[in-house]
């Protein structure tokens, strides 16, 4: 596997050279940048997208807890806080630093958090192929064609998701609705809740038609988990499912609902 980029994140010079020092006695180490203040920090970490940040937390203006409520989403290093100060140790573990290195920091002590540090990195890289090769084997089973393909004589029965550090497969016939929201969607099911990357117009083309329908601009329905089909008196459409949710059907993809859903409802559009 690769080496592990590693920051070193400190205001004080000796600091970072110590620190650089130890960390470059392991082979399987590489420290990619040494930050001074948080706002280099947040630049470099954004940039580089480190495995491991060494990072200290009093610093001026910016400090080392602030960095990490600033970075971008999706940039998450594994996190060793390397201070003078024992206060702030419970905020850190609350943040899900890996470890807590009080300075000045015993050489024992250290190889103990940068061996903790390769293996918790190594998982993560581990799942990340992992989640990468799963992926390569659903597009394949699923008759994936390349975004944009008119053309896909396969529908979907799985989806895989990431949950914290894991991955997981929901069926599809097991999926209540769909909300979209921009590149992404929330995939309803068994009363949870998926974070999907994916459009909700590129998933649309990928499901059955026969079995879901778009409902409004960022809602698509399982038509087996609908309950009742209900128009009020301004002649509004409005679906109630299976779990009790009710959700607004928009005027121009009333006759598609009522068409797809007339089997199982002796509904008329």
């Amino acid at each position: 596997m690769a080496r592990i980029k590693t920051i070193i994140v400190d205001d004080e010079p000796l600091a970072r050279r110590g620190l650089k020092t130890l960390v470059e006695r392991h082979a399987e180490f590489a420290v990619v940048a040494a930050c001074a203040d948080g706002r280099e920090a947040i630049a470099r970490i954004s940039e580089l997208k480190p495995d491991l940040v060494l990072l200290d937390i009093q610093m001026p203006e910016i400090t080392g807890f602030d960095v990490l409520e600033r970075l971008p989403p999706g940039v998450l290093p594994v996190v060793i806080f390397v201070t003078a100060y024992d206060e702030h140790a419970i905020r850190a573990f609350e943040m899900r630093a890996l470890d807590y290195l009080l300075k000045p920091v015993s050489q024992k002590r250290f190889e103990e958090a940068l061996e903790r540090a390769a293996a918790r990195v190594r998982d993560r890289q581990l799942a990340e192929y992992g989640a990468t090769l799963l992926a390569a084997v659903a597009d394949i089973q699923q008759g994936r064609d390349a975004p944009g393909s008119p053309d896909r004589k396969c529908r979907l029965e799985r989806i895989m998701v990431r949950v914290g550090d894991a991955i997981q497969f929901v069926k599809v016939a097991d999926i209540e609705w769909i909300e979209g929201a921009d590149y992404y969607v929330t995939l309803h099911s068994g009363g949870k809740q998926f974070l999907y990357r994916e459009s909700l117009k590129h998933l649309e083309a990928r499901l059955d038609p026969t079995e879901f329908v778009r409902i409004h601009a960022s809602a698509i329905v399982n038509l087996a988990t609908v309950r009742e089909i209900r128009r009020n008196l301004r002649g509004e459409y409005h679906v109630t499912l299976a779990s009790g949710r009710r959700l607004p059907v928009s005027r121009r993809r009333k006759k598609e609902l009522l068409d797809l859903g007339a089997s199982r409802f002796g509904l008329k559009a």
